[in-house]
């Protein structure tokens, strides 16, 4: 939850830099305005609640709840018809469980995606990071490859600062690191919620900020989402927010 007044004070002896964390914090998220910004975080949980309650969804309806959450990840959303027609229910409901009883890390996400079906490998990847990251969203961070691709190494992880991660198991602390940072920022937060508002929030900016580039200020840009409604877009919650074209 946002605080109407953050104050910064910053951490020491972290791999994530406190200054660029708080930089991102306060061009990117500060200006959405406390009540957007505590929306959409709720929309998060909204989501993560949803995803998660596919361990427990009956057999009848599994697979358009299914359905709806590869809708919901920007990655997945082409693939939906092959994920849900190869993906056995069971396979889902262990990964959730598995994740849920701290019997799946980080360092588990390729094996998770390999028992994904219906999609390229990296793209089973972000689906993979969704389930675990939703079904303990107090302990495991979002791990999808816009956020950190430890193998490429691209992400917007690397708006933070530190020595890019080389693992999962790495990129699960850089965000630990981030969530502390944001809780010292006024933004603290019972689950990584508010790390994931904040990732996207900044990842949209840098591609706000590239359009911008691009078009030089002729005006097209204008026709195109700000950064706002761009992050409810990313995180899969533009449906669940009324004012996300604000």
């Amino acid at each position: 939850m946002l605080a109407s007044d953050p104050a910064h004070r910053p951490s020491e002896g972290l791999g994530a830099d406190p200054g660029r964390v708080a930089q991102c914090f306060r061009e990117r998220v500060v200006p959405c305005g406390t009540e957007p910004v505590n929306h959409l975080e709720a929309a998060v949980e909204a989501k993560l609640a949803a995803v998660r309650s596919l361990e427990f969804a009956p057999d009848a309806s599994f697979a358009a709840d299914f359905a709806r959450v590869i809708a919901s990840v920007v990655a997945t959303r082409p693939h939906r018809p092959s994920l849900v027609a190869e993906t056995a229910p069971g396979v889902v409901r262990e990964i959730l469980r598995a994740a849920r009883t701290s019997r799946l890390g980080p360092a588990d996400l390729p094996a998770v995606a390999d028992r994904l079906g219906g999609a390229p490998a990296e793209v089973r990847l972000d689906l993979a990071a969704e389930l675990v990251h939703a079904a303990a969203p107090d302990r495991l961070a979002l791990l999808a490859r816009w956020v950190w691709n430890p193998v490429r190494r691209t992400g917007i992880l690397s708006e933070f600062g530190g020595e890019p991660p080389e693992s999962y198991a790495g990129t699960q602390l850089r965000l630990g690191e981030v969530r502390l940072e944001l809780s010292a920022l006024g933004f603290p937060s019972s689950t990584f919620a508010a790390v994931d508002v904040l990732c996207a929030l900044t990842y949209a900016g840098r591609i706000d900020r590239a359009v911008d580039a691009s078009f030089q200020g002729g005006g097209i840009e204008r026709l195109l989402p700000g950064p706002f409604p761009l992050a409810t877009m990313l995180l899969g919650v533009r449906r669940r927010l009324s004012n996300a074209d604000r």
